[in-house]
């Protein structure tokens, strides 16, 4: 299963409503939501977590990449919390990312 698929599992069990938000533009190119978010999640206390997701591997260059985003400061003023997950095998590490 696929980090992303993953992802999508368990925010559907945490009782959010997931959409992948992250786009094929060409077979090697991808873009995601504001050049760094893959999944948006709601639920129904009005929470919005906005993730970034990958491999164990990667996930320090994918935190940097979404703390150095130009919307970050727009993402958390719109209330949205926003999160790197990775997963190595089952384990999933969650970085919440903060301004």
């Amino acid at each position: 299963m696929t980090p992303s698929a993953r992802a999508t599992k368990h925010l559907v069990e945490l009782g959010f409503t997931p959409w992948t938000v992250e786009r094929n533009i060409t077979k090697f190119l991808k873009r995601d939501l504001f050049n760094c978010i893959d999944i948006l999640g709601i639920n129904a206390e009005g929470v919005t977590i906005a993730l970034q997701v990958t491999s164990h591997s990667n996930h320090a260059a994918r935190a940097t990449k979404v703390r150095e985003s130009e919307y970050l400061a727009l993402m958390v003023g719109a209330g949205w919390v926003v999160e790197v997950w990775s997963y190595k095998g089952a384990a999933l590490r969650r970085e919440r990312i903060c301004l």
